[in-house]
């Protein structure tokens, strides 16, 4: 359970300690603030509002299509001529609708007023003291216009002309200068800079929206500048040219429309003049002038005629397909009955064909073939069938000698005609083409007059309901950007803040430390500086000092002999070096007999602290390795003293591969010291990587591990629980080096370790 509850309390973020990591990059927080305050005071004082100015537009639904004067609208309702939203806004934002704006407006130039502190002012043509035009429009051109007391001076691509101001023109192969104002007296610079076509357009597009409505025709158009005057300009210009576009595309099927009419009539009245004249040689040359009277009587007959034949024909070939439905037939079907043949005779047997059918049908339901009565049936139609043949072959045969009576009748009758009737059949179709064309040439003229008159009067459909400069807005919103600068400049270094926080819960502080190693002791803490102490950092340094001699003073067995104490870590920079020497040199200055003993050979770091440069020094391996000389007297010469501080450096020989901490002479090397000093010291190399390190566990009365503080990884903690628990240490106790600077906001309410007195962590 206690296991869970630590888990738990590691796992929880600490609120108040997060706040408290905010707090101590206040001072960046505040730095930030400020410069990121002033940067959004200049970028709104250097950069020009942006406005947006707007107009509505509406499309109402034309009530015909500019060629229904054709047809009088009668088949308009085949045709959905209704376009779509998003394909009128892509005829909005159209380039030919665009350019020819561009054209008409000059839009292809911009002009600038250089301002010292300020982004250059956009200005409108109108507003300028001169007119310029650049001879070449077919590439890009700028130009700089700069007035002085006297002279105006004009830089074209690092090309300088330069003229009186009273000159009232200026020309030249690349420009044309004029003076609008006669008593000008600025001393102004102005930029105008020409843009190609395509530079133009995809300008007006950047900065041209078109907003659809859902559920109507209306449309709102905006476009966006720093300057009003300029944006209601160009507005104003698009908003024409929609209507315009549209005006002329209803205009252009007019005139087409107007065009195909005049060829028509063109050609009409050629075939007319023509016609008339085919008919006045027709009548001359045949003398048919009233062919109707002439020919009534013969037309009356031949009419006759031709609805016998024709009668006849019918007959004759509704009974060959009777003879032929008869022909076919092998097991008795229904015949057709009341086709229009007109011989009561035959209709008769075919009904009483069809009656004996249905008669044998109901028999078979009941009866088979072998029936008398289906057999009586069977040869009824038999015999039938025979008749019917006979009598359609008959009837055929009257109808043939019928028809060739009829045709010689029918030749008789034209012979009587004579050439009457055909001539004045062909004149009577001379005269109706005529009559078709006069019709086509009267309808075609009033056509072309319905479309004179809807021309002249023809308007837009697109009218704008709202006026330009109905509304006119502010976009840059400086008040939003300096908002957003203000919280950049605090989101920035908390931001900071919070993730050194983050990252620094991967690594080790006396909260954690406290939770974890319950059985070892916490001695105290160390402060960690590369640099030399300041007067207040070393009285509070030696305060700390203090604080671990006096755990430490409680905790070391008591005895006669000296007390060696190693000093350890799990991983270099931790500050194990620097806890040894500073422990070493505290405890010499309270009257202490103390020898710091370095013993990490394969990483020396301890003459950093006596000498400018890592120079090998000969000390313990020298000792230890020497076969002939008294480890006292070589003790004696290469120890060194500084300030009641006995110091042996780890020697010159780190090659040797035999392990000097289990020979025999360093134990004997021990106890002398132990004898001579009341503290020896062991700077050790780190226990997690060197095996060394182990070795001195055993020959240590006590031993100090090193942390430091958000550098030492969590993990190692395990570590340390694993030796202690492997070797079975008793003496053991740790210390944390902390490096961070002291800070009296945090301290003064206890959340920091508040240098000196601020710990609270004494002796379990």
């Amino acid at each position: 359970m206690q296991t869970n509850n630590q888990h738990t309390q590691e796992d929880q973020i600490d609120i108040i300690q997060i706040i408290f990591t905010i707090l101590s990059q206040r001072i960046l927080i505040v730095s930030s603030l400020i410069v990121f305050t002033l940067i959004g005071i200049v970028y709104n004082y250097y950069h020009h509002d942006i406005f947006q100015t707007n107009a509505t537009i509406l499309i109402s639904e034309d009530q015909s299509d500019p060629s229904s004067f054709i047809n009088n609208n009668e088949y308009q309702f085949l045709y959905n001529n209704k376009i779509e939203n998003k394909d009128q806004v892509s005829i909005f934002k159209s380039t030919l609708i665009l350019n020819q704006i561009a054209e008409k407006l000059g839009i292809n130039y911009r002009y600038f007023k250089k301002n010292s502190w300020k982004a250059n002012s956009l200005l409108t043509k109108e507003s300028l003291p001169f007119e310029f035009v650049f001879k070449k429009t077919t590439s890009e051109n700028t130009c700089i216009i700069s007035y002085n007391k006297e002279n105006v001076v004009i830089n074209i691509n690092d090309t300088t002309f330069s003229f009186s101001k009273n000159e009232s023109e200026f020309e030249n192969s690349k420009f044309i200068y004029k003076r609008k104002f006669i008593n000008y007296a600025g001393l102004d610079t102005f930029i105008i800079r020409q843009f190609d076509k395509t530079q133009t357009i995809d300008g007006l597009k950047s900065s041209y929206v078109v907003q659809e409505s859902k559920n109507s025709n209306t449309y709102g158009i905006s476009y966006s500048g720093p300057n009003k005057d300029l944006n209601s300009k160009i507005l104003k210009g698009i908003v024409d040219g929609i209507k315009e576009n549209n005006l002329s595309e209803k205009k252009n099927v007019y005139k087409l429309s107007i065009n195909f009419i005049d060829l028509r009539i063109s050609k009409l009245i050629t075939k007319i003049d023509s016609l008339n004249y085919v008919i006045s040689d027709f009548k001359i040359s045949n003398g048919v002038y009233m062919p109707e009277s002439q020919t009534n009587s013969a037309l009356d007959n031949l009419n006759a005629i031709e609805q016998k034949i024709f009668k006849n024909s019918l007959q004759s070939e509704l009974s060959v397909e009777l003879l032929n439905e008869v022909e076919k037939q092998n097991s008795f079907e229904l015949l057709p009955t009341d086709i229009g043949i007109e011989n009561q005779n035959i209709n008769q047997m075919v009904f009483q064909f069809n009656k004996i059918i249905l008669e044998k049908n109901n028999l078979l339901v009941e009866a088979t073939e072998k029936n008398p009565l289906v057999i009586q049936s069977q040869n009824q139609l038999i015999d039938l069938r025979s008749n019917i043949l006979n009598s359609l072959n008959i009837y055929i045969n009257k109808l043939k000698m019928k028809l060739n009576r009829y045709n010689d009748y029918k030749r008789k009758s034209n012979s009587m005609v004579g050439v009457i009737p055909i001539r004045g059949s062909e004149l009577s179709n001379l005269e109706r083409d005529l009559l078709l064309l006069n019709n086509l040439h009267s309808y075609l003229s009033q056509k072309k007059e319905e479309a004179l008159i809807n021309l002249s009067s023809l308007e837009s459909n697109i009218k704008l309901i709202n006026e330009v400069d109905y509304i006119t807005e502010t976009k840059s919103n400086k008040s939003k950007i300096f908002a957003g600068f203000i919280f950049a400049g605090l989101f920035l270094p908390v931001g900071f803040s919070l993730s050194l926080f983050f990252v620094r819960t991967f690594f080790v502080d006396i909260e954690y430390l406290k939770q974890k190693l319950i059985n070892i002791d916490f001695l105290g803490v160390v402060k960690f500086s590369k640099d030399n102490f300041l007067k207040e950092d070393k009285s509070l340094h030696n305060e700390l000092l203090k604080r671990i001699y006096h755990n430490l003073s409680m905790l070391t067995p008591k005895s006669e002999k000296g007390t060696s104490i190693m000093i350890t870590s799990c991983i270099k920079n931790e500050g194990k070096t620097h806890t040894a020497f500073n422990l070493s040199t505290f405890l010499a200055s309270r009257n202490k007999k103390v020898i710091l003993i370095g013993t990490d050979i394969r990483n020396p770091d301890l003459s950093k602290f006596y000498y400018k440069d890592k120079m090998p020094v000969k000390g313990l391996t020298n000792i230890i390795n020497d076969p002939k000389n008294d480890f006292k007297d070589l003790f004696d010469k290469y120890k060194i003293t500084n300030k009641q501080l006995d110091t042996l450096f780890v020697g010159t020989e780190t090659n040797n591969k035999i392990n000097i901490f289990e020979s025999k002479k360093f134990d004997e090397f021990v106890s002398y010291l132990k004898k001579k000093y009341d503290y020896v010291i062991f700077d050790t190399p780190p226990i997690l990587f060197m095996v060394d390190s182990l070795e001195l566990l055993k020959k240590s009365d006590y031993v100090i591990h090193v942390f430091r503080k958000k550098f030492s990884p969590k993990k190692v903690v395990n570590y340390v629980l694993d030796y202690t628990e492997k070797y079975k240490l008793k003496n053991i106790g740790y210390v944390i080096t902390d490096d961070s600077k002291p800070d009296r906001f945090i301290d003064k309410y206890g959340y920091g370790y508040g240098y000196g007195y601020g710990y609270g962590y004494g002796i379990k």
